[in-house]
Order: structure tokens, then C-alpha cells, then sequence
């Protein structure tokens, strides 16, 4: 089986490339839908984030907008937060990897926004990057402000600055998926990597 791991910058259109994907009937594990999961109430994390940061957590409901301002405030709570979440996930996307593989899956795709920072990278055996220039990125998260989004453009920047760079993140990967233009523009470079893979044409780089 193949794994592809699909990363990127915030706001850099990543969510619409694992739905394209999904849509086109590959197996996806959302790292985030995983995080979202493993934090609603009573979830797996919650002990754990509650001794950490007995603040933000009441009768076993985490408060994800004070935690999001501890995040922004503190660069010594991303650490800590972390280590709490990383391991989880990664048990999470283990059992997603083996049953792909029960289900004989020719390829999968591990969706994870800090992909090479986890070291989850190693897992895969191609990496796609979804790549949009900042100043687009910036301008779908002022959107999303507008339309009731909870992260600010502020609080936005802050989280970029401390994320590997654009140049960075290019260098390390196989593929690079432009984003910026329409989602059908993205959906057609989708469908051609689909169809690589599925010819054999793409293997482990």
C-alpha cells in the first residue's frame, strides 16, 4: 500500500484537497478531525489537557477558544500542548493504516498540517504539499474572520511565524498542488495524481 502524506501552510487550501480526495473515493485520515475527536467531552485527551491547563477545562469540556489564546500568548504551551496530542493521534493513525491495509487499499492518504514536525513523514511514502503564496493565505483567513471564524489574522500570523516556511516545506516534498486559482483548477491536479498512481507511474520517491 501506498501512503501519501498531505501537508501545508495554514489557509493554504489543504482541507479542499482531502475532501477532493475523498471524493474521488481514497481513504483520508484528517489529523485534525482526529484532534477535534480526541477533545470534545469526555474525550481521550481531556484528563490529560485538564491537568495541564486546569483553566480552560470545566466538568470535562475543554474551552478550545482559551486554549487558542494560551496558545498565541505563551510559545511555552504549544510544547506542552503537543506532547499531549501527538502520541494520541499517532495511535489513531496507526489503526487507520492497518485497517487500510486489512481492506487491501492500493493507496491512502495521512492528511496532517505539521506532517514533517511530528515526524509522521516516515510513514509515508510520497509527500504532497498544497501550497498557496502568503499573501492568499491571509486573505482566506480575513475572510474567514468576517464570516464568524474564531482565529483572528493576528493571532493567524503569530501561528505562521512559528510553522516551518513555505520554502522549506517545498524543498522537503514530492509533489506540489497549487492552490489560489479555483477548486477546479486543484481538482484536475488531483485527478491526474490519482490517476499516476493508479497507472503505476508514481511510487515511493
Amino acid at each position: 500500500m501506498l501512503v501519501l502524506g498531505l501537508t501545508g501552510g495554514m489557509a493554504a487550501g489543504k482541507s479542499t484537497a482531502s475532501d477532493l480526495f475523498q471524493r474521488a473515493g481514497v481513504p483520508v485520515f484528517d489529523a485534525d478531525a482526529c484532534v477535534k475527536a480526541l477533545q470534545r467531552p469526555h474525550g481521550r485527551a481531556i484528563a490529560a489537557l485538564a491537568q495541564a491547563f486546569p483553566d480552560i477545562v470545566h466538568d470535562g469540556v475543554l474551552h478550545r477558544g482559551k486554549l487558542r489564546e494560551l496558545v498565541a500568548r505563551d510559545e511555552n504551551v504549544l510544547p506542552v500542548l503537543e506532547g499531549i496530542m501527538h502520541p494520541l493521534v499517532r495511535q489513531e493513525r496507526q489503526t487507520f493504516l492497518h485497517i487500510c491495509r486489512q481492506q487491501n487499499v492500493r493507496f491512502c492518504v495521512l492528511d496532517i498540517p505539521l506532517l514533517w514536525e511530528t515526524g509522521a513523514d516516515k510513514e509515508c511514502d510520497l509527500v504532497v504539499l498544497v501550497h498557496a503564496p502568503l499573501s492568499v493565505r491571509l486573505a482566506r483567513i480575513r475572510k474567514r474572520s468576517r464570516e464568524g471564524g474564531r482565529m483572528s489574522e493576528a493571532e493567524a500570523r503569530l501561528l505562521i511565524a512559528r510553522q516551518m516556511s513555505d520554502h522549506e516545506r517545498k524543498k522537503r516534498a514530492d509533489i506540489v498542488l497549487q492552490t489560489g486559482l479555483s477548486r477546479g483548477h486543484l481538482a484536475r491536479q488531483i485527478h491526474a495524481l490519482i490517476h499516476r498512481l493508479e497507472t503505476g507511474e508514481l511510487s515511493s520517491m
